[in-house]
Formats: structure tokens, sequence, C-alpha cells
């Protein structure tokens, strides 16, 4: 080696002066070359860590392709869900005259080009539902939800209402109730007037979530019944429950319907689903809340003698038989006035309405355009709501189609009644206004 290194040492000197000036060179020559290119960057910016501006922009770009990936594929996610799911494809395209598949791929390009765009969930969740869900014209109210994951799981089972929450039976703990769940009047010459909040006495606070009963269901019922029983001289009793949207089997059926009928009624009626795990799950926590016993049948053997077809995607089904019993004697001679709204009429609320008026009642009808709907079925897939954006928006929708005896879908037929409150003049118009003035 050494004899090697002694007969070549000057070719050798050669290569390693060679040698460094290429790397010299390299490092300032291939920087100007590149700034010549480039005007923009600076030298230092070759030889330091990465340039801030670049940084800020690389980060710009990827969050912007992210967030559009992340939008596209929460909005493929609902839409694969209401196919499988959704009652209500074949009426709402015959209500606004759009197939729901071409609708979904029209609003799936225009998504395409505008999803980079929603910076915030509530951006997105307004996106559908002016471009998508607010053309199903309302049917099963499907909905996006802001719900995080904090939310305890008996808040998300579908008819919670505290059902599954054992705070409101443990005697450890003390669940203040907030009472003035009915109020009454005497309003005109003849005319009485109760007005009822909720049907539902169970309720969480907004932000601790903590319980509390808004009202005492047998203190309710005590002051119901003895002011029906003391309306001497009155020809017509208003009855106010606008703003209600659940609970009907559970408080309007004992406390308001009964206590005026004057013989026992039986409502028939039916409710079909598609055959999935989500909607398994709410039909079974409908017949286990209201008290419907057996399981489901095909649907195709509940609809035999229907009038009315069923949609393609409910192949289950089960009867819903309402017995109406009054107590006695009806505790009112006069006329009763149920004043409803849009709120009233959702889910199977229709069905204790329509016994109502064969019973007698006079329905008065105000639209309310602020109306959130049948608000009891929490969709949930394994365990988990039907969620998007990694778990902070949820769709949710009435998976139940609830017909009368005939198969004729009762959300489609829409709200019944006999006077809208617009129309309601005379004596009756002024008292009903004087209502609102005083709300």
């Amino acid at each position: 080696m050494r004899y090697f290194i002694e007969r070549n040492r000057i070719r050798l000197r050669r290569i390693y002066w060679v040698s460094l000036v290429l790397v010299v060179s390299a490092i300032i020559v291939v920087p100007l070359v590149l700034g010549a290119v480039n005007p923009t960057v600076r030298l230092p910016q070759f030889h330091g860590g990465p340039p801030p501006e670049l940084m800020r922009e690389w980060e710009r770009v990827t969050a912007q392709a992210r967030r559009e990936r992340g939008r596209v594929n929460d909005f493929v996610t609902m839409v694969n869900h209401m196919l499988e799911e959704y009652p209500f494809l074949g009426v709402a395209a015959d209500a606004s005259g759009e197939d729901f598949v071409d609708l979904a791929m029209g609003v799936y390009l225009l998504l395409r080009e505008e999803a980079r765009y929603l910076l915030s969930s509530a951006a997105f969740i307004e996106f559908v539902e002016v471009h998508f869900l607010s053309r199903l014209r309302g049917y099963g109210t499907p909905r996006l939800t802001r719900e995080g994951q904090e939310l305890a799981d008996f808040i998300l089972e579908p008819y919670f209402f505290g059902y599954y929450d054992f705070r409101f039976y443990d005697d450890r703990f003390a669940v203040p109730v907030r009472g003035g769940n009915v109020a009454s009047y005497m309003l005109g010459d003849g005319i009485a007037y109760v007005r009822v909040n909720r049907f539902l006495p169970k309720g969480y606070e907004l932000v601790t979530r903590n319980p509390f009963w808004y009202f005492d269901f047998d203190q309710d019922r005590q002051y119901l019944m003895d002011f029906y029983q003391n309306l001497y001289g009155i020809d017509d009793l208003i009855i106010d429950i606008r703003g209600i949207g659940s609970g009907f089997g559970d408080y309007f059926l004992p406390l308001i319907l009964e206590p005026h009928m004057r013989q026992p009624m039986r409502g028939q009626f039916y409710a079909f689903h598609a055959d999935t795990f989500f909607t398994a799950r709410v039909s079974r926590a409908y017949r286990e809340w209201y008290g419907h016993d057996g399981g489901t049948s095909s649907a195709s053997a509940l609809a035999q003698d229907f009038v009315y077809a069923l949609p393609e995607n409910v192949t289950r089904g089960f009867p819903i038989v309402i017995d109406a019993q009054p107590p006695g004697d009806a505790a009112f001679d006069g006329q009763v006035w149920l004043l409803t709204d849009s709120e009233n009429f959702s889910g199977p609320n229709f069905m204790y309405l329509q016994m109502a008026r064969d019973a007698g009642f006079m329905i008065i009808y105000q639209q309310n355009p602020y109306a959130t709907g049948w608000a009891t079925s929490s969709p949930r897939v394994r365990g988990r709501p039907h969620t998007l954006s990694y778990g902070v928006i949820s769709l949710r929708f009435n998976p139940l189609y609830f017909t009368d005896a005939q198969g004729r879908s009762l959300e489609v037929a829409g709200a019944f009644y006999d006077y809208p409150l617009a129309d309601v003049t005379g004596e009756m118009g002024a008292v009903l206004a004087d209502i609102d003035g005083r709300e």
C-alpha cells in the first residue's frame, strides 16, 4: 500500500484537489442555478430547514385535500345508509320529481367542486341540507346533527327518554322536578283553555347532561282530571299541544283522549322497515317502549290486503293495535278543540291524532316551519350512531314506515285538520289570537 501511494502521490493529489473543487462548486453553483430558475427562493433556504412559506402552503393544500376527501366520503356514506334504510325514497321522488340516485349523483358532483372550502362541520351540514335533504320534502325528517362522542351511550339509544338511565330510579340520586307543565285559563264566554308543554317527563341538561323531571305524571293526571270535571257552564274546551313531538302513547292517550271519549275505540295500524341491524334495533326499541308484544313478520304477508303499495326497501313489519278505553262517563260534555302544529304530525303521532278526530275532537292546525319532527329514533350501527366526520356528525331519520289499515303512509298523507289556525274567525278566532298574544 505504501509503495502504491508513493508511486502515485502526484496523481492522488490531483484527484483530491479536483474532487474538493467539484464539491465546493456544487455547493455554490447549484443554489445559484436553482435561484435563477426560481428567483423567489433564497440561497439560505437550500442549506437550512424547510422554508416556512413553502411548508404553510403545503399544509394548506394537504388540509384541503383531506377535507375534500372527508366531506365526499361522508356524503357517500350518508347516501348508502339512506338507500338501505330510508323508507321514503319513492315518495320523496314522487313529490319532488327527482329520482333519489340522480339527485344524490348531482349533489355529489357539486360537492366535489366545493368540499375543500367547507371549512367547518356546520358548513358541511348546511350544504347537505340546502342541496340534498331539503329536496326530500321532509319525509322521515332526515337530518344531520352535530353530536360529539362524549355523549353517554344511553342517550344515543333509540327512544331512550331516561329509559336506560338508572339515575331516574336510584334512590342515591336526587333528580329534581321542574313542574309547571300544565296551565289552564278561562277565556271568553264559555271557553276553557289548557296548555300542555310536554308529554315526556324525563329530560337532561344540555351541558352537564344531568337528569331532571319535567313533571310528575300523577300530579298532572290529578290536575287535568280535576280541571275536566269542573267545567260547569263551559261549551268549548281548547287543548293546546303545539310543539310536542313525542310521548303521545304515554300522555296524550290516557290524559287527553280517553277522558273525553264516549265509547271504547280500537285503532289498527302498521309499521314497516328494512331488514338491517339499525332498523331492527329501532323496531325492537319501539315495540318495547310502546308495549307492542310479538316480533316482526314479512312485510308482504302483512300487506296482502293493502290498497296501497309498500316501498321496495321495507321487508319487515309489525301490527300496531291501540285500544282506548274511557275511564267512565265523559268528564266534559262540550266540544273539545285540539290545537296542533307540524311538530305533532310526525312519526306515529298520526295514529293518536286520527283516533282523537274519530272520537269527535275538532282539530285546529298551525304550520310550524321550525318543527324538528319525530326525534326518537337514533340511528346506530354496531353500537354507535351513523356517524360521519369521525363521530362529530350523525345522520338521523325515521326508519319506520307507519301506515293505516289499508297501507296508506300516515306521513305521506300529511297533516289532517278541520280548520287551519289562520282561518278561524269569530269569537273562537279572537280567543286563539289572545292565546298567542299571551305566549
